[in-house]
């Protein structure tokens, strides 16, 4: 599993760069305890719109704050304490902070968290304290939900499709 975060996250765009509603996408609820009807509407979402939102999937919005917390304070950091994660010039390494836009209007950071063996924390930020603790956290929550998704989409695309 790997994680980017955007510092500029940009419009979702399709065709002739229109914005899609969300109300347009497919929902999925995850709280519904009918686990037939939750496969089959992941089946028929994946099939028909290659896409769907899902509600009600279990990480807690606390911990989603804090997460975007600890990476609001990652990212207002001056640039020299973010360059200490970098990822290397010329190198092949994808982990680490980086600059796309010569001006400075765009960066992010990206970490590998699964398999265990791919994790290098020398591109993990230490400022905030707590920034490792709360991405592991949610990198737990995340990688149960795409596990209990991807069930979802095998048993429905097994049961109800064509």
């Amino acid at each position: 599993m790997e994680v980017e975060r955007d510092q500029h996250k940009p419009p979702l765009s399709l065709q002739n760069n229109k914005i899609p509603s969300s109300q347009n996408f497919p929902v999925v609820d995850l709280s519904n305890t009918n686990g037939e009807l939750v496969a089959r509407k992941v089946a028929k979402a994946s099939e028909e719109w290659g896409i769907f939102q899902v509600v009600n999937h279990g990480i807690p919005t606390e911990l989603i704050r804090r997460l975007h917390k600890v990476d609001t304070q990652f990212f207002e950091l001056p640039e020299s304490k973010k360059e200490a994660v970098a990822k290397p010039a010329n190198s092949k390494e994808i982990q680490g902070y980086e600059m796309d836009d010569v001006q400075g209007r765009r960066s992010h950071i990206f970490h590998n968290l699964y398999p265990s063996s791919s994790v290098n924390y020398a591109f993990w930020p230490k400022n905030p304290p707590e920034y490792r603790e709360v991405t592991e956290e949610f990198a737990k929550h995340a990688k149960q939900l795409a596990e209990e998704i991807l069930g979802l989409l095998s048993e429905g695309l097994a049961r109800f499709t064509t």
